[in-house]
């Protein structure tokens, strides 16, 4: 039994023996045929390679994109009615590196940031901590190069082609704001900040029509290696012309400027108009500013002061040195506003021509004594000689006649109480007494002025009404929308809203108010040569103890068939008297002078 045992044990071993060689064996040979294999594998790609390696590489090149640009457009121009350019984009680059491609060659980026520093004068530790701090970037701007020429860089350009050293360098398309008459129309235009995003005036207004759209650039190997470009061209943003005349609004501005540094004022505004469309050929105030540096608030701070504000205080008076003036400032206008109560009136049938009227000097209404600006009184008087004199009492007796449901009705009527719907952002709407609020005290001061409140631009707009036959125009900016070419796209037609008064009573004030210059109040306001039609305002404004005045000129010539609305305010004047509406008419005369030759408004020679 014990050998038969053995024997089974033995046997065991050897088949064991036997297997385990057999294992080995096939292993061995297992892993000589993956060598093999290998071997086999890497020279084939090798043939390949060698054989076919263009070809497979277009391959795979044409599946990749090689170009991706956004194309920018051209903002348009503001210009004015002479094509004086206001606003304009100009071309300028942006200096672009590439630290991936200038750090494949230590040579390559050595050269390339000597170059950038000898012709740009850039920085040199600036640039190499640039490329070093974006060592896998494609796209690094090199700041404050951002406004480079094109002059500039063709030059470089011209160094790149004859120097391969210089690489990793490119030039993005871009373009910027400029304002070549610099402060000239500021509160009219307004400027642009990031992204072409027009900030007040007409760049605001019109902003849509000023911007185009951004075209794009795709570009990318075929098959055969050739590249391929397919390109949507940016479309560049239309033009804005303007009614306005640069060469009078920068006579205007000059002016207004000079008597704000002899004189001197609180608010200082002038409005030039066309009454018979509606233009608005000049529009200014002293609160000017630089369009190409529109954060410097020197023009109206000194420099002590400036450094004395607050985020807020400085945040404040940005936006009062941009506003405008002329749309955004709500007043009472003083004795300006008579021609429309007068007008109201005779349209009405509550007065004529012929009518006569006691002014005692002092009226007692409802138990309230209202004076006349002649406190002695003018006595019999009739109602041209009340325009001419500026009698409040005659005033307030047809006002009385009108009553409060006329009355109100024809400020609507006049346009106040409600925007005019001029093409500049920003307008004020002024303050009236509700019908319901017109008690007789009320009813009496409003028809002199006082007590409600206007903008300069419902005044000229209704006043132009008044002179013109009666036929309300709304006031604009914009005179035609031209395309990158220069054709018109869209003309802007003036539109007459409504009619205020009959050609009558439009021909009885334009009678009135060349006699008030002729031989009445406004006498300062008369310029040799021209027959000038207007009206003065003195008023007081509140609290009535500081004693502080705001004094106008409300104008139109030739009286008998005018061409132009000249409008004029200096408020709370920089003297110790300051009712008298002379500082306004002598300054009207002075601005009329001036500007009535180009507006081809020339002297008769009678």
């Amino acid at each position: 039994m014990e050998v038969r045992r053995r024997g089974r044990v033995q046997g065991k071993r050897r088949r064991r023996k036997r297997f385990t060689r057999g294992m080995t064996k096939t292993l061995f040979l297992f892993l000589a045929f993956v060598f093999l294999l290998f071997v086999a594998l890497v020279a084939r790609i090798y043939m390949l390679n060698r054989d076919h390696g263009d070809a497979y590489k277009k391959q795979v090149f044409a599946q990749q994109s090689y170009t991706n640009k956004v194309l920018k457009y051209r903002r348009g121009a503001i210009k004015d009615r002479n094509d004086t350019i206001l606003a304009q984009s100009v071309r300028r680059f942006r200096l672009v590196l590439e630290p991936k491609t200038m750090l494949a060659d230590d040579e390559v980026k050595k050269e390339t940031v000597a170059q950038l520093v000898q012709y740009f004068q850039a920085d040199a530790p600036t640039l190499e901590k640039l490329i070093a701090d974006n060592p896998n970037s494609m796209y690094q701007y090199v700041e404050g190069y951002g406004e480079l020429t094109k002059e500039q860089v063709s030059e470089f350009q011209e160094r790149m082609k004859e120097n391969k050293k210089i690489q990793g360098v490119w030039f993005e398309e871009t373009f910027k704001r400029i304002y070549p008459l610099n402060t000239i129309a500021s509160n009219i235009v307004g400027f642009t900040a990031a992204e072409n995003e027009g900030t007040y005036g007409i760049e605001g207004a019109y902003n849509e029509q000023l911007n185009g759209r951004t075209g794009r650039e795709y570009g990318y190997f075929d098959a055969s290696m050739n590249f391929q470009r397919t390109v949507k061209k940016a479309s560049n943003g239309n033009s804005v012309v303007l009614t306005i005349d640069a060469n009078v609004q920068r006579v205007v501005e000059k002016m207004i400027k000079k008597y704000d540094q002899d004189v001197g004022a609180k608010n200082i505004a002038v409005m030039v108009m066309n009454p018979n469309n509606g233009e608005i050929l000049a529009m200014a105030s002293q609160n000017s500013y630089d369009l190409n540096n529109p954060r410097d608030l020197s023009s109206m701070y000194t420099q002590e002061e400036i450094d004395a504000m607050d985020e807020t205080a400085s945040t404040q008076n940005l936006m009062a040195m941009w506003s405008n003036f002329c749309i955004a400032f709500a007043y009472e206008p003083g004795s300006t506003f008579k021609p429309f109560t007068v007008a109201a009136a005779l349209d009405e049938g509550q007065a004529k021509d012929s009518d006569y009227f006691q002014c005692p000097g002092v009226m007692n209404i409802a138990g309230t004594e209202i004076h006349c600006s002649l406190r002695s009184g003018h006595g019999n008087i009739s109602l041209q000689k009340g325009v001419m004199e500026s009698c409040n009492c005659v005033m307030m007796q047809i006002s009385s006649k009108l009553g409060r449901d006329q009355f109100s009705k024809y400020n609507r009527v006049f346009g106040f109480g409600q925007k005019t719907g001029i093409d500049l952002p920003g307008e004020a709407t002024g303050q009236l007494h509700e019908k319901e609020d017109l008690n007789p005290v009320e009813l009496a001061t409003s028809s002199f002025g006082q007590t409600q409140s206007v903008t300069m631009v419902q005044m000229a707009a209704g006043f132009s009404s008044l002179v013109n036959g009666g036929d309300y125009y709304q006031p604009h900016l914009v005179k035609e929308i031209q395309n990158e070419n220069g054709a018109v796209v869209e003309n802007v037609t003036p539109v007459v809203v409504k009619k205020t008064v009959s050609e009558n009573t439009s021909r009885l004030l334009r009678k009135y108010l060349l006699a008030t210059v002729e031989e009445g109040t406004a006498g300062p306001a008369k310029v040799a040569g021209y027959r000038i039609g207007g009206k003065t305002g003195t008023a007081e404004k509140r609290p009535v103890k500081d004693k502080n005045y705001l004094v106008s000129f409300l104008g139109c010539v030739p009286a008998d068939d005018p061409q132009a609305v000249v409008y004029v305010i200096i408020d709370e004047p920089n003297v110790e008297e300051q009712a008298h509406s002379t500082y306004a008419t002598e300054f009207a005369s002075k601005i009329m002078k001036k500007i009535l030759p180009f507006l081809g408004i020339y002297p008769e020679t009678n």
